[in-house]
């Protein structure tokens, strides 16, 4: 009898040990970072198509087969129109069609059927095609032909500076000709209040692009920038996420490392994979089952 008491005792002592080890490893762990978890696998190729959410372009990243015509499929998407349900609308005139299109070197060359009047007057209309091909890797520059008019003299690019809306970000075209310029435009603030802008106090202190492309970024961890990272998470992840896709958009950008003052995280966390390491251009932009 003693002996089965006493065996009952070390079971007792290796149960409780047993789960306080249970309890030490579960400390150890990460928090569960839910909005990864719930998130969709992504596989096969992604393209962007910017459609309009007045009066910005709106890019909406979508799958399609690995192994699809990635510029065909983005323009097919592009002239389709946006989402049925959705608040965006269609950059483009209607009657536009697809007759051919080719890859030359680093330059899409595209040709449309319909008026070239009407997609002139549209006022997003090309930025919005050329930025749909141009998000396609290996494709910098654009030249437009509809209806046997080319639209511009020589291959087009759009530039564009990334804001975030209440609905994702949007992309506003600027006229900058190099990444720095592109900084420049990007910290002078949105052209509408209803977008976020880094906090004005959010200070410079340095910008450094490398000959391997790498474009370093300084900035002072102020009072602004930990309000913003504190009370509006989401927001400032979606500002970082802005700011790197508006300077990827530049060939000779890499990739872009973010610094807060030696910040290794902020806010509660949401941000620091931005700030571990170097970022490269983001694969999405806004996910298409996301958005209503």
């Amino acid at each position: 009898m003693k002996v089965l008491t006493h065996r009952r005792d070390i079971a007792r002592v290796a149960a409780l040990a047993a789960l306080l080890a249970l309890g030490w490893w579960l400390r150890t762990l990460q928090p569960l970072n839910l909005t990864a978890a719930v998130a969709w696998p992504w596989t096969g190729a992604t393209i962007t198509v910017y459609y309009v959410d007045a009066p910005y372009l709106f890019p909406l990243s979508r799958r399609v087969a690995a192994d699809a015509d990635l510029p065909r499929a983005a323009l097919a998407a592009l002239l389709a129109g946006p989402p049925a349900g959705s608040r965006l609308t269609s950059a483009l005139p209607p009657g536009l069609v697809l007759q051919s299109a080719e890859l030359v070197d680093d330059t899409a060359r595209v040709w449309l059927a319909g008026s070239a009047d009407a997609l002139r007057n549209a006022t997003l209309g090309v930025p919005a095609i050329v930025a749909t091909l141009t998000r396609i890797p290996g494709i910098t520059r654009v030249r437009l032909t509809v209806g046997g008019v080319p639209i511009t003299d020589a291959p087009a690019y759009t530039r564009l500076l990334y804001y975030p809306s209440d609905r994702g970000l949007v992309a506003v075209p600027v006229n900058a000709s190099h990444p720095r310029a592109a900084l420049e435009a990007f910290l002078a603030g949105p052209p509408s209040l209803e977008l976020t802008r880094l906090p004005l106090d959010a200070r410079l202190l340095g910008a450094e692009l490398d000959r391997q492309g790498l474009f370093s970024l300084r900035f002072a961890y102020t009072p602004g920038v930990r309000t913003l990272a504190l009370e509006r998470p989401d927001r400032m992840r979606l500002l970082l996420l802005g700011l790197i896709a508006t300077l990827t958009g530049y060939p000779e950008v890499r990739a872009v490392q973010l610094d807060f003052g030696g910040q290794s995280r902020l806010g509660l966390g949401e941000c620091s994979d931005l700030l571990r390491t170097p970022q490269p251009r983001p694969a999405l932009l806004n996910d298409e089952r996301l958005i209503r």
